[in-house]
């Protein structure tokens, strides 16, 4: 896929930097949209329990969240989410901007 094809994905999502659309498998017999959402070597985050910025990922766990429908194809997305090591706070996921919707209602469900 182009790179235009990923930014589509990616501006439709609403990501932001360090968060960006690797790949995109499309199946349309299946009806399906995979999209593998990932972050570049070195991103760093903020601490999900007090907003602290500047943490860099201690590891990955790697999850999947059916997305709502783009058109008629059932949507799902894929990514590494960083764990954050914060002395206050222990080893804690990161928040993922894509589970809540502009208005705050949810969008996407873990699989």
């Amino acid at each position: 896929m182009q790179a235009q094809d990923l930014r589509l994905f990616q501006a439709a999502l609403g990501l932001s930097e360090p968060w960006q659309v690797v790949s995109v498998e499309f199946d349309p017999g299946g009806k399906r949209l995979d999209l593998r959402i990932d972050f570049p070597r070195g991103a760093t985050f903020c601490c999900p329990e007090c907003g602290r910025s500047g943490l860099k990922a201690r590891d990955t766990e790697r999850k999947t969240w059916r997305h709502m429908n783009f058109w008629q194809h059932e949507t799902y997305l894929s990514a590494r989410v960083p764990r954050v090591e914060f002395p206050e706070h222990k080893v804690r996921l990161v928040a993922v901007p894509w589970r809540w919707s502009v208005r705050g209602s949810r969008c996407c469900s873990r699989r």
